[in-house]
């Protein structure tokens, strides 16, 4: 049984010329403004995480979201990749508790994916974690780019 989805939302086409820090700040105002997304995270492009209002979280910052941006319209496998080496490079997770989903936006669509569906990549052996993010060409990233795909593939969509 799944019990995870990914859900593709069109974004308004508002988003389309403009700058990658631009489009951040759209999508927070425009879907997130209920939440915190001032946290800058290493090189995590965008974070999500409530508002703490009291006490009653266990951990100081829970995280809901952390996201690659792009500017333009980017395939959501190779920003979700990008993400993925982004954060095993600098072992975030292992200095923050770790979002619930990982997202990759751009100017026509976000993708959200569950964390607990990618976290198995972070203790592989045999792994170099210092690959640059933005080469495709390696082993590491093609590596992740299968593991996204099968996730992606085997849920269902939902577009909004």
């Amino acid at each position: 049984m799944q019990y995870y989805w990914t859900l593709n939302v069109i974004l308004n086409m508002r988003y389309g010329n403009i700058r990658e820090a631009e489009i951040i700040n759209h999508i927070k105002d425009d879907w997130f403004g209920n939440f915190d997304c001032t946290a800058i995270i290493k090189d995590i492009d965008f974070s999500v995480k409530l508002i703490r209002e009291n006490d009653a979280f266990i951990f100081d910052d829970e995280y809901l979201l952390w996201a690659e941006a792009k500017k333009g319209s980017e395939d959501t496998h190779i920003m979700l990749a990008q993400l993925i080496l982004t954060i095993g490079k600098a072992r975030t997770f292992d200095k923050i508790m770790p979002p619930k989903f990982l997202g990759a936006f751009d100017s026509e669509k976000i993708v959200f994916v569950p964390y607990f569906e990618m976290q198995d990549i972070f203790y592989l052996n045999d792994f170099n974690w210092n690959v640059a993010p933005s080469n495709h060409e390696t082993r590491e990233f093609q590596l992740i780019k299968d593991k996204i795909e099968t996730v992606l593939n085997g849920a269902p969509q939902q577009t909004f």
